[in-house]
């Protein structure tokens, strides 16, 4: 049986303890996203909602938490797009 691949930017980066199923565990995400390429995107959106909200409870204003958030996911995505290049 072919070992599973796993595409989580843990894994990219060469974590190789953490799965795409314990990325979705983590974030809620459907299970189906697991070993695909599609995990990040997922992740990614999952992840700017989190931190939109929290920069907001942290008393940031909703232009700059917006920002903040925008750039945080635009950073994961360009690190993704390298690390899947290299592949």
């Amino acid at each position: 049986m072919p070992e599973l691949k796993n595409y989580n930017i843990f894994a990219l980066r060469g974590d190789s303890e953490t799965t795409d199923q314990d990325v979705c565990d983590t974030l809620g995400l459907d299970p189906a996203l697991a070993n695909t390429p599609g995990i990040n995107d997922a992740a990614i959106k999952k992840m700017h909602r989190e931190n939109y909200v929290g920069f907001i409870a942290k008393g940031i204003d909703e232009k700059k938490a917006l920002q903040l958030a925008d750039n945080n996911a635009e950073s994961a995505r360009k690190e993704v797009n390298t690390l899947m290049k290299q592949k």
